[in-house]
């Protein structure tokens, strides 16, 4: 029982860490691998809040008694008949600690009760007053199963319990006696009750004035955008952060838990060294950080506008508008460095939405039309003056049909892929050769002929039939925006074990294999700016563009992508809409790519032209700034990449809760109101026993 009773009051804990930090050295994640989330008794001694809130919550003689008291026992008894719920536990911290660590916690019986008191009084023999309540919150369940103070404080709030304002160890401790009932995440109401209590015997014991409870727990509210009535998600920024327990620091959850599980499967060695090791990544937490607060809204915004458009009843819309989720993916084009990335809002699985981000591969629609044509001037199937017909068309059976439902005549290829003409795109794979484009697919993301084998070998190929995942959209247009060079996408800069670099990625990645000549390549970006011109698919943004002095003050091109599904089953239910949503947004130092969907396939409200392009638009406006002698297409130096190592210098951490690129809130004047302009869009339409590929 002795030792029991020591191993949950350490004096020392592994030290090893794993850093990982941004492209400018800021620290995003420190993570203990191994560690223990036990504080030592040194530790334990800085949680003043927290003991003081324990104490007034759950035994305020605990430094007067032996370990039980039968006053205690009496007020309980009394406030709980009283109140006619569970307001106080009838044992001290003490009894409690000896319930917790040495009974199996079955049925209440009054010889239960004797062995705790019994044990109480060995605990208050054996250990000091302090390391009881340290054993305690070390041992302590939070709910959700977080065991601890140390890790309850970063679940729920992403900070030390060293750090925790009353109003938060009050929620916290409030917890203790019924964690089910208690739980915020299960019934912020009842646990917002709760804490609120917790607070007023904190004031009885002077610790907080009575008349400021009410302006804390507002406070507390508002940082933590608790809104109780939100049927989506009441209990707002709570328990979105410690989805990793062994993070001392996790700045973007989603990616250090990526991180970690890249090095885990790509560097095992790594797994038996004893020293720190420092993980140095592509990626911008400030631009990190605004792609994920505007997708996060945007996705909230299609919810509801699923909910509110569907017929169905209130909780099977719910049901199925949770499934709709996002994907914002932004890269350097020269060098293939991911700058960016977010996979959709996810609330107690991270991991789940940087696979999404990462390996998601959905059918992209008309948003590949821009490589179809670079590939066909390539190889002088077209150029940029040619002119098409868009005509009605039958190839063995196989007819296309325009999203705008009529045909154009003849029309130049510029044209044809600003109003994303279907006909014209099956007639130009026709000419150029499945086969062939194919292989520039497998060349562009360097894939091996069997992983190629995922394309099919036919016209439907042109109009975007084949599943990609956001990386390989990106990479394929970074090759075009480039000048033409295959890139490599990587995420990793360096690694350093202790003081050696065991990893080091070729920054310049550019320059191993050509896909294009540079010419195509000006030709096919002059073909995709037509895009934001009078009569193109996405013509409001280059209304604003040009009607706004500094707005989007560079050069754009971009292509949508909308595939419309037709399922039965889904009709039935009366849900028509989109399956899938894309817009690739290029700009001379980074090439984007935006993904809306719903997980299942459930057809969501929007198009690629007006939903996505505006989550895109939105991030562009406040995010990328040129130099200026990289405000053009294809006149980009090295000078404009960021070429250096940057090690992190010893003052580079971070405040754990100070402020920080999370709570940057942009204002990024996007359209409130739908434009005209933004209906056209053209649709790929799938055969309505096509099941949705997730």
């Amino acid at each position: 029982m002795k030792t029991r009773l020591h191993d949950g009051v350490r004096e020392s804990a592994p030290t090893q860490n794993i850093s990982i930090f941004d492209r400018n050295g800021t620290l995003l994640g420190e993570y203990n691998r191994g560690a223990s989330l036990t504080l030592s008794l040194k530790q334990c001694g800085n949680l003043g809040v927290v003991e003081n809130t324990l104490i007034a919550s759950e035994d305020r003689e605990f430094y007067d008694h032996p370990g039980f008291s039968v006053s205690g026992i009496i007020r309980a008894f009394w406030r709980n008949l009283i109140s006619l719920e569970i307001k106080q536990g009838g044992g001290t911290i003490t009894q409690q600690l000896a319930r917790n660590t040495f009974t199996e916690k079955k049925k209440y019986s009054l010889n239960r009760k004797i062995y705790e008191t019994i044990v109480a009084l060995y605990i208050e023999r054996q250990l000091t007053k302090k390391e009881i309540i340290c054993l305690y919150l070390n041992k302590a369940y939070f709910g959700q199963n977080s065991y601890g103070i140390e890790e309850a404080s970063r679940f729920y709030f992403n900070k030390s319990p060293s750090k925790l304002e009353y109003t938060e160890a009050a929620l916290l401790i409030g917890i203790l006696p019924a964690p089910s009932v208690y739980n915020p995440v299960r019934s912020i109401s009842t646990a917002l009750k709760r804490q609120k209590y917790v607070m007023e015997l904190l004031s009885k014991s002077e610790l907080v004035p009575e008349k400021q409870i009410n302006k804390k727990i507002l406070e507390f509210k508002s940082i933590y955008q608790i809104k109780e009535n939100d049927l989506e998600n009441p209990f707002g920024k709570l328990a979105k952060f410690g989805t990793n327990k062994y993070f001392k620091i996790s700045r973007s959850p989603e990616l250090n838990e990526y991180v970690i599980k890249y090095l885990s499967e790509n560097f095992e060695s790594l797994e038996d060294s004893k020293e720190n090791i420092q993980v140095y990544t592509t990626i911008d937490i400030v631009k990190q950080s605004i792609i994920k607060n505007i997708l996060n809204k945007d996705i909230d915004s299609l919810r509801w506008s699923f909910r509110n458009q569907s017929k169905l009843s209130y909780e099977e819309a719910r049901s199925f508008s949770t499934g709709i989720q996002g994907v914002f993916v932004t890269m350097e084009p020269r060098t293939g460095e991911i700058l960016a990335i977010a996979g959709g809002s996810s609330i107690s699985d991270s991991l789940q939405s940087m696979n999404r981000a990462f390996y998601m591969k959905r059918q992209v629609g008309s948003a590949m039309k821009g490589f179809l044509y670079s590939v066909a001037i390539e190889e002088g199937v077209v150029d940029q003056n040619s002119e098409l017909e868009d005509s009605p068309t039958d190839i063995n059976g196989y007819k296309p049909r325009n999203w705008y439902g009529k045909y154009l005549g003849r029309i130049s290829l510029s044209e044809a892929l600003q109003k994303s003409v279907n006909t014209v795109a099956v007639k130009v794979l026709r000419d150029l050769g499945i086969s062939r484009y194919i292989r520039y697919l497998q060349d562009g993301l360097s894939l091996s002929g069997s992983e190629a084998s995922r394309f099919p070998r036919n016209l439907t190929l042109a109009l975007g039939s084949a599943d990609f995942s956001p990386i390989e959209v990106v990479t394929l247009y970074s090759s075009i925006v480039n000048g033409g060079t295959v890139v490599d996408p990587s995420i990793i800069r360096k690694i350093k074990v202790g003081q050696e670099t065991v990893f080091e990625n070729e920054q310049f990645s550019f320059g191993s294999k050509r896909l294009f000549k540079e010419s195509t390549c000006g030709s096919v970006l002059n073909l995709l700016k037509s895009v934001f011109e009078p009569g193109g698919t996405a013509a409001w943004v280059g209304d604003r563009k040009r009607g706004k002095s500094g707005y989007l003050d560079f050069e754009i091109a971009g292509k949508s992508g909308t595939v419309e599904s037709e399922s039965a089953s889904y009709e039935s239910l009366g849900l028509k809409g989109a399956r899938d949503v894309w817009f690739v947004g290029l700009t001379p130092v980074e090439v984007s790519a935006v993904w809306f969907g719903q997980d299942q396939g459930v057809p969501i409200p929007g198009s690629g032209s007006s939903v996505a392009a505006s989550t895109w638009v939105s991030y562009a406006n406040v995010a990328i700034h040129p130099k200026n002698d990289a405000k053009h297409f294809l006149n980009t130096s090295s000078s404009d990449l960021d070429s250096e190592w940057r090690d992190v210098p010893e003052n580079s951490s971070i405040q754990e809760n100070g402020s920080s690129p999370e709570n940057f809130d942009p204002d990024p004047g996007k359209p409130q109101e739908k434009d005209e302009k933004q209906e056209q869009e053209e649709k790929f339409y799938v055969t309505p026993d096509e099941k949705p590929k997730g």
